[in-house]
């Protein structure tokens, strides 16, 4: 199963980290997630039915735009 890594700079308050959080288990296909407030990123774990790119769109959308995306199997 994929992990995707999320560097997302606007990640500041716990507050947002929550948001994200929020997103993350609200997708499909995504089995864990968490963040690291500290260093600005969020992981998930998720099937190949989702597409990377897909949960950084949500990410996006809510606020939270990924200025790097790394995913490793």
């Amino acid at each position: 199963m994929p992990t995707t890594t999320f560097t997302l700079p606007t990640m500041i308050t716990q507050a947002d980290a929550e948001a994200v959080m929020f997103e993350l288990q609200d997708l499909p296909c995504i089995s864990n997630a968490g963040v690291d407030l500290a260093h600005h990123r969020a992981w998930a774990e998720h099937t190949r039915m989702i597409d990377p790119g897909d949960i950084a769109g949500a990410l996006a959308e809510a606020g939270h735009e990924a200025a790097d995306i790394e995913t490793s199997d």
